[in-house]
């Protein structure tokens, strides 16, 4: 919107002055952080507040962890808070023409609406463990995924046609190849399917979410700034993406956002993200990494997410077939806390590794 702004002051002929700061990407990247931070942190009591009174409270009932009775009534959907502040920063500082910042946007409020549905089922039917169907959640996730997998490939993608069914792999210079569009279609959908759910298993504690979410869209956001400039882009040896900048704009708003949230989520939570949140970062995660053409980066700096998720499938499907856990619990977080370790111990533990992978994965911009 402000971008829109100072074009028509240009097209008016009016010097726009200071204005001019509004035309760069750096700045814009730290005002949308700023604004989304803020509007969670100014916003917050007032969504907490009407989430009550609406009766959108949490039901208990999904995990069998001993204080689970006593976050029963807790106002459950706050992931609404981080779809405002974040869709209002995007709107302001963001360049709305641009098709990778209206891509992730899309995918962020899309797959935020779809965990507004599920919260509100399980409000319905005063029980975590009664929300959309299993099979109705992922139809409703594929509605978006089969078409943004198809649509990345083809002719109509802001990608590249050098890049835009290419492999690539952290810390490798070169690509691994290219599988040809339709292959490369059906692992964008997996890639995708995985990480949102990735991030929705990851939901269980007060505040685990923000610290992975935060470190991962930031690492996102420095590395569609480089790919969309061409001076860093030549010097790191990536291949330009023209455009590719903007999409730092919404990581930084996401990051902002989901930090404010964890003001009112941190440890006692006055409010859940929800499903809302937590399939809504999910869907901005998976398309920040599949339009920076970094989805093979996700398994180290979404580490968090990657293990829950896989301590959660090996359990399910490995652990009940031969008759026996694997894990104390799962999803991981969950082990923690039954070998006795307090909540919030377990959730800064997980923020150590998260920003300790970021660091990693950090090193892929340059150790290549």
């Amino acid at each position: 919107m402000v971008d829109l702004t100072i074009h028509l002051l240009r097209l008016l002929g009016i010097d726009h002055g200071y204005f001019r700061l509004f035309e760069y990407i750096t700045f814009r990247v730290i005002m949308a952080a700023l604004t989304s931070l803020l509007l969670s942190l100014m916003l917050g009591h007032r969504v907490i507040v009407w989430l009550y009174r609406k009766r959108f409270r949490d039901a208990g009932g999904e995990y069998r962890s001993l204080d689970a009775h006593s976050k029963r009534g807790t106002p459950t959907g706050g992931g609404v808070l981080v779809l405002m502040a974040v869709v209002v920063a995007v709107a302001l500082w963001g360049r709305l023409d641009n098709a990778y910042l209206l891509a992730v946007g899309a995918a962020f409020v899309y797959f935020g609406m779809v965990g507004w549905f599920d919260d509100a089922q399980k409000v319905r039917f005063k029980s975590s463990l009664f929300g959309l169907g299993q099979m109705v959640k992922t139809l409703l996730q594929l509605a978006f995924i089969v078409p943004f997998g198809l649509w990345l490939v083809s002719s109509l993608s802001p990608l590249p046609a050098s890049v835009r069914t290419q492999v690539f792999l952290p810390f490798v210079k070169g690509s691994l190849g290219d599988p040809g569009p339709l292959v490369f279609a059906v692992f964008a959908m997996f890639v995708f399917f995985s990480v949102v759910n990735a991030v929705n298993i990851t939901d269980g504690l007060d505040g685990l979410v923000a610290g992975p979410a935060v470190t991962t869209a930031l690492l996102y956001g420095v590395f569609a700034y480089v790919l969309g400039n061409a001076v860093l882009s030549r010097y790191l040896i990536f291949t330009m993406l023209p455009g590719a900048g903007e999409m730092a704009v919404f990581a930084a708003a996401l990051a902002g956002g989901v930090f404010g949230f964890l003001w009112f989520n941190a440890y006692p939570a006055e409010v859940f993200m929800g499903d809302t949140g937590s399939l809504a970062i999910g869907g901005g995660l998976a398309s920040l990494a599949l339009l920076t053409r970094q989805e093979m980066l996700f398994p180290i700096v979404g580490g968090i997410f990657v293990a829950n998720i896989a301590s959660s499938l090996l359990q399910e499907k490995v652990g009940m077939r031969i008759g026996r856990r694997i894990f104390l619990r799962a999803p991981l977080h969950h082990a923690q806390t039954e070998r006795g370790i307090a909540e919030p111990k377990v959730v800064i533990r997980f923020w150590i590794i998260a920003f300790f992978l970021m660091l990693v994965a950090g090193l892929s911009l340059k150790l290549r």
